[in-house]
């Protein structure tokens, strides 16, 4: 099993100050544990010692034995059959680039399914399912869609579900409401939006749990936010994707869709009957114009 392998399949239980590190490890998987382990943990912002003990969680004897293990790995890649299909990627010049797009998105889509700690996962579908506290989506100017998204799916599953969006000066008027009965789901993706950051940062100043999507490289609200979720965002593109990120998304709202199973059907019954009631509404409005 490769070290990612034990970083992401949930059978070790990691310390919040240890996820920060093996966030870090995942970001920048393996070149991040190559170096030494003071930088390891200026990067991921912990103590030198979090570092030695989250090593030998992961089985090994000391850090040096860690770096071994991941030298291996990286001899390994370089002589398999996969990092020449990456070497030798084609050009936007050459034929069906549609096909090499779609090929950049699995890409894209199997390093985000292997990244991603499964008790950040875990955590976020717990923040999400939590019936006490509201729940708020926002994002950026390409985000916003997702956040959007996500709020369409989840005000079906739960109520105080509400969509943050519109002019600025409405996204701030929400500010006065959020307190330490509100979760923030909030995605920020390169480049990092200030507005963005200065909402999510007064939310989690007010008591608000944040919970964030972003990249590899961190948005500055990971700084402060209880739950932060990584995806790649590199294609074949000059332009960021957003594949992974939704597929992060619908993976969210399936597990939830799971974990409210035996009550949620009632609620969409009753939404599905509103609807209908409103559409009969409608149709004998116009029949009597």
């Amino acid at each position: 099993m490769s070290i990612r392998d034990r970083l992401t399949d949930g059978s070790i239980t990691f310390t919040r100050s240890e996820l920060k590190i093996v966030r870090q490890l995942l970001s920048n998987y393996p070149a991040s544990g190559l170096n030494t382990v003071a930088y390891l943990a200026s990067a991921a912002g912990v103590s030198d010692p979090t570092v030695v003990r989250l090593v030998s969680k992961l089985g090994f004897s000391g850090y040096p034995e860690f770096q071994a293990a991941l030298l291996g790995e990286v001899q390994e890649r370089m002589s398999s059959p996969l990092s020449m299909m990456d070497e030798r990627k084609p050009t936007p010049g050459q034929n069906n680039f549609y096909q090499h797009f779609l090929d950049a998105s699995i890409q894209a889509l199997e390093t985000a399914k292997s990244t991603l700690p499964s008790h950040d996962f875990k955590a976020a579908v717990d923040a999400a399912a939590d019936m006490g506290m509201r729940v708020h989506c926002l994002g950026g100017r390409f985000s916003g869609m997702l956040a959007g998204m996500l709020w369409a799916h989840m005000k079906q599953l739960r109520p105080d579900t509400h969509w943050i969006n519109g002019a600025q000066a409405d996204e701030v008027d929400h500010l006065v409401d959020l307190g330490r009965k509100d979760t923030l789901f909030v995605y920020d993706y390169r480049r990092y939006q200030t507005g963005t950051i200065r909402f999510a940062r007064h939310a989690a100043d007010q008591g608000a749990k944040i919970v964030l999507f972003t990249d590899r490289w961190l948005s500055p609200i990971s700084e402060f936010a209880a739950v932060t979720l990584t995806v790649p965002v590199d294609t074949a593109s000059p332009y960021d994707t957003m594949v992974p990120a939704m597929a992060q998304t619908e993976a969210l709202i399936a597990a939830l869709t799971a974990r409210f199973a035996a009550t949620s059907r009632k609620r969409i019954e009753r939404l599905e009957e509103l609807r209908s009631s409103y559409a009969i509404t409608e149709d004998a409005l116009k029949r009597t114009q």
